[in-house]
């Protein structure tokens, strides 16, 4: 009886648990809890802190539409862009002869008197148009602006294919060659020669345009698209027609990007507004894509060529050296020809350079490779 009594009188576990422990429990979890008063304080903290981010963008917003959008004579810069969007006698003249001269440039190989041409050329003029009509949404501008633009762009064409089909000199200068392949940073030099053009002629500082007319180039491309519709050569017209159509669009875009930041404004509505910025964004990004490839590829294929003047140079000793090295990166294996002058012949060189071209590159490689005696130390005379 004791026994029992005794264990049910003794403490069982947990039992020395008492109330002040479970209060100061209590106290702990009532302290970690955020509290009404503290939540209400982070949501006030936090509305102060977006007020004031609202403030300043506001205050930006106030100090460009009085400093800067507020000196801009609106009426004056449409006015002067609509003339130079007119189909005038002056226009046309100054399109054959820009056009003129870029191709026999082009044909010569001469950069000067390409950059000549470029000065010429009327063509940056309907395209700003363009990109301002957009931006107010006068589609009879528009309309003006692309047909100008289109019986320049026609007009050069022509007059270049025919001067090429006349001429005894048909071959691919660097020159020509280096305006049919497109690429991003072609796009991103369209882009920023038209944001100084577009500034300039908002701004008034016409005199800048000159240096935009040479960085964009806008007759050279047109050029080239004759000298392919001449030769028939369909790598050469739409590689260049491509670089014209960048150099158009995004010219056309930053005017338009630039008008709507200097507050020019539109007929449109705002829904209608925000559809047409959806549009022209798509576009752009539709332009920079294929460009973005391109460049991929033109960075690949300048790798790849170094690759290949590695591989060869690694098989000869000194004082050999390469005369010769053609890649032909559109065929399928890859076709490398190579000419060699060493003083000693090496018969199992190409198939080495072969093996170590198809382990490096990744891809099936065909090698040709003419080695020409020499001399100890003619190769390197």
């Amino acid at each position: 009886m004791n026994d029992k009594a005794g264990t049910r009188g003794s403490p069982q576990p947990g039992a020395d648990i008492g109330a002040e422990d479970v209060a100061v429990v209590k106290g702990k979890d009532a302290q970690d809890a955020p509290t009404p008063a503290a939540g209400a304080g982070r949501a006030a903290a936090a509305l102060a802190e977006r007020a004031s981010l609202v403030s300043a963008i506001e205050s930006v917003r106030d100090w460009w539409a009085e400093r800067v959008i507020g000196k801009v004579d609106q009426a004056e810069v449409i006015e002067r862009r609509r003339e130079d969007c007119a189909l005038s006698e002056r226009y046309l003249f100054m399109t054959a002869m820009s056009g003129g001269i870029a191709v026999l440039g082009l044909l010569l190989g001469s950069p000067a008197v390409v950059i000549g041409a470029m000065l010429l050329s009327p063509l940056m003029g309907p395209i700003m148009g363009l990109g301002f009509a957009l931006a107010i949404g006068d589609w009879d501008w528009v309309k003006q602006s692309a047909y100008t633009l289109l019986m320049g762009s026609l007009l050069a064409v022509l007059l270049c294919a025919a001067l090429v089909y006349l001429s005894p000199i048909q071959t691919i200068t660097s020159e020509i060659a280096a305006r049919t392949r497109p690429n991003l940073f072609d796009l991103f030099v369209a882009l920023f020669s038209a944001l100084a053009g577009a500034y300039a002629m908002i701004r008034g500082r016409e005199g800048t345009i000159v240096g935009v007319a040479i960085a964009t180039a806008l007759m050279p491309p047109l050029a080239v698209v004759g000298f392919g519709l001449a030769t028939v050569n369909w790598t050469v017209f739409s590689g260049s027609l491509l670089l014209f159509v960048t150099n158009l669009l995004t010219i056309a875009l930053t005017a338009f990007a630039m008008a709507k930041l200097y507050g020019f404004r539109t007929n449109l509505s705002a829904r209608n507004t925000i559809f047409q910025n959806i549009a022209l964004l798509s576009v752009f990004v539709g332009l920079a894509i294929p460009l973005g490839f391109s460049l991929q590829q033109i960075a690949w294929e300048t790798n790849a060529q170094r690759i290949v003047s590695d591989a060869i140079r690694e098989r000869f000793e000194r004082p050999a050296q390469i005369d010769a090295l053609e890649i032909d990166f559109s065929s399928a294996p890859l076709e490398v020809s190579a000419i060699m002058f060493t003083p000693v012949i090496r018969p199992d060189a190409e198939g080495e350079i072969t093996r170590a071209l198809r382990s490096r590159l990744g891809r099936p490689v065909a090698v040709t490779l003419t080695q020409t005696q020499t001399e100890t130390g003619a190769g390197a005379a």
